[in-house]
């Protein structure tokens, strides 16, 4: 599977030589999804996870969007105020995580609308309002009636659409991550991380090649990671890695000002990032 990315890769590149890439200031949005966090029950433990991403995000000057599972709200709201007081911004990612391919246009529209009930709430005393919207498993109906409808109701509603693209895949990661963690399986542990790292410097690479093939330019990318105890370990290294790559953090709606993301926070593009072929990822583990 490597190899037959590595070639990906490499016949991308060749389109976009190192010196034209290098070239132009490369910039990137962190976005995180499904706070308050995922794969973790215990709240305690949530909040352990948040203060460590939020520490990372402060040592690095990286504003986020974090986009909300509304009906995790309750009960958790110290989370997100720890968020919402270091200047981070809240997006709505449905109230249940709801998946658009599973369910018709007004089911899902009714499941972003209780989502943005219980944020809204969160956002009363810090001046801000609730305009992005990520798709579950960036599930967006793309070229169906459903999907047309829906964005229609995104739009009515006056919410801009939150696009990808660098995607790691870190939810996958993150669940043979929780896996070792909870088997106390220290070397798997140390060498998933390592795995994590490698699979970051891929996707970035490739969200750099398609940027160029579609463009002609480096656009300014947006990160997808999620809330869960994978990136509460690396997302000192996951930034690091950006700072010494030549990146510099800005905020996503600084990023949706790039031409590439017109009109409605859509790539105009063919749909390379947001929504990528999903080639299946193996770990090399014995289990």
């Amino acid at each position: 599977m490597r190899t037959l990315v590595s070639s990906f890769l490499l016949s991308l590149l060749l389109l976009c030589p190192p010196s034209l890439t290098g070239a132009q200031t490369k910039q990137v949005a962190v976005t995180i999804d499904d706070l308050p966090a995922v794969l973790t029950s215990n709240y305690q433990d949530q909040l352990k996870i948040n203060r460590k991403i939020l520490k990372a995000l402060e040592r690095y000057h990286a504003h986020a969007t974090g986009f909300v599972i509304g009906g995790r709200v309750r009960g958790r709201d110290e989370i997100f105020e720890l968020w919402l007081k270091q200047g981070h911004e809240l997006g709505n990612h449905t109230y249940s995580h709801m998946d658009l391919d599973k369910v018709d246009a007004k089911v899902y529209e009714v499941d972003i609308v209780k989502g943005a009930f219980e944020i809204e709430k969160l956002l009363l005393h810090h001046s801000q309002s609730l305009k992005y919207f990520r798709f579950p498993y960036l599930h967006t109906g793309r070229d169906t009636e459903k999907g047309d409808l829906v964005r229609q109701f995104l739009k009515e509603t006056c919410y801009t659409i939150a696009p990808v693209t660098i995607n790691p895949y870190d939810w996958e990661y993150n669940s043979w991550y929780v896996n070792a963690w909870g088997f106390h399986k220290l070397k798997e542990e140390e060498q998933i991380k390592r795995m994590y790292l490698d699979r970051i410097e891929t996707a970035t690479a490739e969200a750099e090649s398609l940027s160029w093939v579609h463009y002609g330019r480096n656009i300014k990318q947006i990160l997808l990671l999620h809330l869960n105890r994978l990136n509460g370990e690396m997302l000192d290294q996951v930034l690091d890695y950006y700072v010494r790559s030549g990146y510099t953090f800005i905020p996503l709606e600084e990023a949706l000002e790039d031409s590439a993301y017109l009109p409605e926070g859509e790539l105009t593009k063919p749909q390379a990032f947001t929504w990528p072929t999903n080639f299946k990822l193996f770990l090399p583990l014995g289990r």
